[in-house]
């Protein structure tokens, strides 16, 4: 019978990436962590892990188990929390959820704002890739997320808040620099920065390319804007990102440019449709809408969909 501690060797073992840290964060033996493993697997009937040397990398099976298993750890932390908040009187514990790309800028500044007008609130943020968000979001494991990405789902509710363009970005001194737009042709056969295979943008970006058959050498990609803006300051290629909603975040030895033809991208924020928004989703909204009022280079958009 599988045993909640095979579970719990079994993810500490995903998120160390090895048994012997595995064994520190359980404060157990390494060989009790190899068998209990060994036992999950026997329980499973299907392999977790293959070995290569000292190194254990995690199978097919193995990602898509840990998929449920942190579904459930994650309701777990939910609660553990929810309980510390009732002894320690803070009743009010928000729930946020975010894109890479939108963590260490624009979420960033609007946790601060929440920080600064609410201390008295608890405060966490879960940053996921878009489609892992929109399970949490269903799943209703936070009050509200931002994304640049709207749920076709009905059991979310999307509300677009600020609207921009995509842009293309160069190294400083690089040729193009001089340009005022740059269009795909501008960029053919030029080592390009590609966000990664599983991004929804990276698939919206390689559809402009391929509409007006135009080919780049797509040899680096990364997961956020930050670290392929890095990417391209270091002279490794050229991209196309954003909008840039934040003036941060982004290496200083870059050169931006609109690019045509226009990618338009929308802020929207997405939570649970068939949920009354708690009291901090409200007012979160009200701080979102103040933000993008007061920012240059974003254009608000009109309220649609908003139960607040």
């Amino acid at each position: 019978m599988m045993t909640p501690r095979q579970i719990e060797a079994f993810r500490a073992v995903m998120v160390t990436g090895t048994v012997t840290q595995a064994a520190g964060m359980l404060y157990v033996s390494q060989p009790a962590v190899s068998r209990m493993i060994s036992d999950l697997e026997n329980e499973t009937g299907f392999k977790l892990f293959t070995r290569a040397k000292r190194q254990l990398i995690p199978t097919e099976e193995g990602r898509a188990l840990f998929d449920e298993v942190e579904r459930v750890f994650v309701g777990l932390d939910q609660i553990v929390r929810a309980a510390e908040s009732i002894r320690e009187f803070r009743r009010d514990h928000f729930r946020l959820i975010t894109i890479p790309s939108l963590a260490s800028t624009i979420m960033a500044d609007l946790v601060s704002r929440i920080a600064e007008q609410y201390p008295a609130v608890s405060i966490s943020l879960e940053v996921q890739p878009s489609q892992r968000m929109f399970k949490w979001i269903v799943s209703q494991q936070c009050d509200i997320g931002l994304s640049t990405l709207p749920a076709d789902d009905a059991a979310i509710e999307s509300r677009p808040v600020a609207q921009g363009r995509s842009v293309c970005i160069l190294p400083a001194g690089h040729d193009l620099a001089r340009k005022k737009k740059i269009r795909p042709r501008n960029l053919e056969d030029l080592p390009f920065i590609s966000f990664k295979a599983d991004s929804f943008s990276r698939h919206i970006v390689d559809e402009v390319f391929r509409a007006a058959g135009v080919r780049r050498k797509l040899h680096i990609e990364a997961r956020t804007m930050e670290a392929i803006s890095g990417l391209v300051a270091a002279g490794l290629g050229v991209s196309v990102i954003g909008p840039v909603f934040h003036d941060g975040g982004f290496h200083q030895d870059i050169v931006i440019r609109p690019f045509e033809p226009s990618i338009p991208v929308e802020l929207t924020l997405l939570y649970p449709a068939h949920k009354p928004l708690s009291r901090m989703a409200g007012l979160f909204i009200e701080i979102v809408d103040d933000y993008v009022a007061t920012r240059p280079g974003m254009s608000p958009r009109q309220r649609r969909g908003n139960r607040g």
